[in-house]
């Protein structure tokens, strides 16, 4: 399906202000179409014949024409603007609410920096289809049949030759848009290239800057932005030679016009008056031709632009809720996993055949080596992604039967980076609950060990913490995002090595505020230090996707299995190899 008929399809809730565009349009085309036959009654009538009685009738009449189309291009100017920019802000909100729909597995796929430019600057591009190139294009097209015909009803034999290379001008317009085409898609893409790269380079701004990197990191950059300039290079170079040659058919077809025009007028074919409308229409027909070829390069670029926005919204989500999905109603956190296995496409078995019944308000501790499948357990309960086989169930509901925003209202995550919004500390906190009070939000701060900290800061609650709140410590963002699950009041924690990123001051604060936080709740806790760990009702260690031990601390003490081998070795201090595998391991 063609990017333009794709985009009139999305035009459709417009139509009545792009119809009432349309007749503005017909009117205008039609007062630019009868200015040249008041010229030629102008030189026939009143200066050959001396019909001065029509002197004053024909000025108004070309006066008035003027004003009919001056006022119908505003009015149409006016429609299709503001039809454009609804389009876009349309297409905006539709095409984020189908990335906001997506898996995590897809974001994972893409560049952040790619996207934006899809986001961004592909949308803006077809903004300026939507505004300028629909109504240029059909603009021009109805003046040019329109003086075709009319050319052609003055004298046939002028009217064809003034015609005829307008042919070739098309048959170029065809070979020029099969080559430009891929040349502009590739131009597209090397432009979110582009985007991509600005992006990492600014968002590792700091890592740049401590290994001393700033010349490297510009080189890669400047690689980037190059390899979109040579591609843009090809599309001037196809348009330079494209666009001269338009032109130097409309000379030839001037030269037609004028010649073979005198000629019959010599002959007495034509008037002189007959000649000097032709001529007039003459401007009317190659001036459009010419601006169609602008256009036609607009709406190539555009095409490719259209090109990767639709592609976006073609992906379809690997996750949905099913058509008869209902809200999961409020639960008390019994969670259940009934021979579950999950692979991501780059690496098989994370999670094989796992069992495990989660009683609601336990605390499960989840501990093994790196990569043995502890945060990809951890995000099939919010379903983040499916399972390949098997199920899990919360309260009895499984999971794929609930919408998925229901779900994941009663599941509260801290995770070891969370993440802050470049808004005040008040609004990142409400993140947690947007409908929550001020009151609600520092009684919230306060359970998170936050509050001390938060008025002492010059604005307090409304202090902006920065992008991804780079304003605070790592101790104070941790704070904030607890606060955050606090106001929230879920059913189940997450906590993916909540302390693990924060100064050894601020870890005993944490660790106090999630003590209080987990109470009453059912927790699932991933931390490298197994100190934290042992407090958990239930401890169940994985190595390489599988349950291999599983009881209270004291119970795999006694087992004297991994989990005992690794909690001597910490216990120990001794920093063995074993020690290390552990340490910090999902």
């Amino acid at each position: 399906m063609s990017v333009l008929y794709r985009v009139l399809k999305l035009l459709r809730p417009y139509r009545l202000s792009l119809m009432v565009g349309l007749l503005c349009l017909l009117l205008s085309t039609g007062a630019m179409l009868l200015q040249p036959v008041f010229w030629q009654k102008m030189v026939d009538q009143v200066l050959d014949k001396k019909q001065t009685d029509l002197f004053w009738p024909l000025i108004l009449a070309m006066l008035g024409c003027g004003v009919l189309n001056a006022f119908c291009g505003g009015l149409r100017s006016w429609l299709l603007e503001r039809t454009g920019q609804k389009f876009v802000l349309e297409l905006r909100r539709s095409l984020y609410a189908h990335l906001q729909s997506q898996s995590l597995s897809f974001f994972h796929d893409r560049r952040t920096g790619d996207l934006i430019s899809r986001v961004i600057g592909d949308i803006d591009t077809l903004q300026e289809v939507v505004i300028n190139g629909i109504d240029g294009f059909l603009s021009n097209i109805l003046s040019m049949i329109g003086v075709a015909v009319v050319l052609v009803l003055y004298n046939w034999k002028l009217g064809l030759a003034t015609v005829a290379p307008v042919f070739v001008t098309f048959t170029l317009m065809y070979r020029y848009n099969k080559k430009v085409k891929p040349v502009y898609r590739a131009a597209r893409d090397k432009l979110g290239d582009v985007s991509s790269k600005l992006q990492e380079n600014l968002t590792g701004v700091q890592s740049v800057k401590a290994f001393a990197r700033e010349e490297q990191a510009a080189s890669k950059f400047e690689e980037t932005i190059r390899a979109f300039f040579m591609q843009n290079l090809l599309g001037i170079s196809l348009r330079t030679k494209f666009m001269p040659a338009v032109q130097f058919i409309s000379h030839v077809g001037s030269f037609i016009s004028i010649g073979y025009g005198a000629y019959l007028v010599m002959n007495k074919e034509v008037s002189v008056g007959v000649l000097v409308a032709c001529r007039g229409y003459w401007w009317q027909l190659y001036g459009p031709v010419y601006s169609i070829a602008g256009i036609n390069d607009m709406l190539q670029r555009a095409s490719a632009a259209g090109g990767r926005v639709f592609d976006l919204l073609d992906t379809k989500p690997e996750l949905s809720d099913a058509p008869n999905a209902i809200e999961l109603p409020k639960v008390k956190g019994e969670v259940v996993f009934h021979h579950v296995s999950f692979n991501y496409a780059s690496r098989n078995g994370i999670v094989k055949d796992l069992s495990l019944r989660v009683p609601a308000g336990t605390r499960v501790g989840l501990a093994g080596p790196s990569g043995a499948g502890k945060s990809t357990l951890l995000n099939l309960i919010p379903r983040f992604y499916d399972p390949q086989s098997g199920s899990i169930s919360i309260d009895g509901h499984d999971l794929k039967s609930v919408t998925q925003s229901s779900l994941r209202r009663q599941i509260g995550m801290v995770l070891q980076e969370s993440f802050l919004f470049n808004d005040s500390i008040l609004e990142n906190i409400r993140f947690g609950r947007p409908s929550a009070t001020r009151e609600e939000a520092e009684r919230a701060a306060r359970d998170a060990n936050a509050h001390e900290f938060i008025e002492k800061l010059p604005k307090g609650y409304d202090t902006m913490v920065g992008e991804r709140g780079v304003k605070l410590s790592g101790g104070q963002r941790q704070r904030i995002a607890i606060a955050r699950a606090f106001l929230a009041n879920p059913a189940i924690l997450l906590l993916d090595e909540a302390t693990s990123a924060v100064e050894p001051e601020s870890e005993a604060i944490i660790q106090q505020a999630l003590d209080r936080l987990m109470s009453g709740r059912t927790t699932f806790v991933i931390s490298h230090r197994l100190s934290i760990i042992r407090a958990c009702d239930l401890i169940v260690i994985l190595e390489n996707g599988v349950r291999i031990e599983q009881g209270s601390h004291q119970e795999l003490l006694d087992g004297n299995g991994l989990y005992a081998q690794m909690y001597r070795m910490q216990m120990e201090g001794a920093p063995s190899a074993a020690q290390l595998a552990a340490g910090g391991g999902k």
